[in-house]
């Protein structure tokens, strides 16, 4: 897989950038927004023609194409590295080899994952809803607030931060320091009540993030509390789940939590992490679309909105090498 990276005034210009360097075919993976510069964004492309996932050169080498079974079974190989468990491994084996058009090994899973999975990303412009998100404790709530609130003001939305994450050590002066650089109001959330005061004060901005406090999904009344938290004003709550984590104890997360509201999933700690399936498996057992992901720790990297081709090339990165590489390096 080739990278490039373009820089250019507006969207649309890095756009006409990618199609003259790199094709209609590549593959948008990032963008972020450079005050001052413009836009800056990555796209993908396989950088040549690869044999072992059928894609032809047009000269008769004696090398014959896979078999729509066969790329079925080197995509399996590869979710079963991921630990991807077979109820969900299964499901979308079944729904490759329904593809009329296969393409390549990735196209192939990617095509799989769009039928099994939805993908609707974090809104960018404005929402009439409180974006909450919510998960356990470690799952990188706070930096996912930061990184959220961090992209709409580059963007030059007018946005509000609001935490309830009052009993943390450190919590609220952790995104008091973010939300000071940003120069973004934050209000601190004690009570459902004090929720919907401090929402109705705010509620012009474009956009609204909240950062919840954290949540055990197996002591019921911790999620009774958080339901009815995120009942007193109109929002939506977005799961935050880091990879690399065990897929039955996710689907029970994801389960818990889909009981709350949650609708949406966010994934984490892709720079940290090499196994994608437990995360996969929570979205699949709690009905949650995928929304965007975090590969690093850095504030100004943002969230990048996550879609079929984009997940199937993080589950099968690179060929022709058996060098472990992160999800960091395949879309940065």
């Amino acid at each position: 897989m080739r990278l490039k990276t373009f820089t250019a005034p507006t969207m649309s210009a890095a756009m006409a950038l990618v199609k003259e360097h790199m094709g209609p075919d590549a593959i948008i993976v990032s963008t972020q927004d450079i005050p001052g510069s413009g836009v800056r964004l990555t796209a993908a492309i396989d950088s040549e023609p690869d044999f072992d996932i059928g894609i032809g050169t047009g000269v008769d080498d004696g090398v014959s194409a896979p078999t729509q079974g066969e790329l079925i079974e080197e995509a399996e190989r590869a979710l079963i590295r991921h630990s991807v468990p077979e109820r969900l491994r299964l499901r979308l084996c079944d729904a490759m080899g329904r593809e009329r058009n296969p393409g390549n090994v990735q196209q192939l899973l990617a095509s799989a994952l769009d039928e099994i999975f939805e993908f609707t990303p974090l809104p960018e412009k404005s929402s009439p809803r409180a974006i909450a998100f919510v998960g356990t404790p470690g799952a990188g709530k706070t930096l996912c607030v930061a990184k959220a609130a961090a992209r709409a003001v580059m963007k030059k939305r007018r946005v509000a931060v609001l935490t309830s994450d009052t009993k943390r050590a450190g919590g609220v002066d952790q995104l008091r320091a973010f939300t000071r650089i940003l120069k973004i109001p934050l209000g601190i959330v004690k009570s459902a009540e004090d929720f919907r005061a401090q929402f109705d004060a705010v509620r012009e901005a474009d956009l609204v993030f909240v950062d919840t406090a954290n949540c055990n999904p197996y002591i019921q009344s911790e999620l009774v509390a958080l339901t009815a938290f995120l009942h007193a004003v109109p929002s939506e709550p977005i799961l935050v789940c880091p990879a690399g984590v065990d897929a039955e104890e996710t689907g029970d997360i994801a389960n818990a939590f889909a009981e709350c509201g949650t609708t949406r999933m966010l994934i984490t700690r892709l720079d940290v992490a090499s196994r994608l399936g437990g995360a996969l498996y929570g979205a699949d057992c709690g009905n949650l679309s995928l929304c965007n992901v975090s590969m690093t720790a850095q504030v100004a990297d943002g969230l990048t909105a996550i879609s079929p081709v984009a997940l199937a090339k993080l589950l099968i990165p690179a060929r022709h090498t058996h060098k472990k590489t992160s999800f960091a390096e395949v879309m940065k």
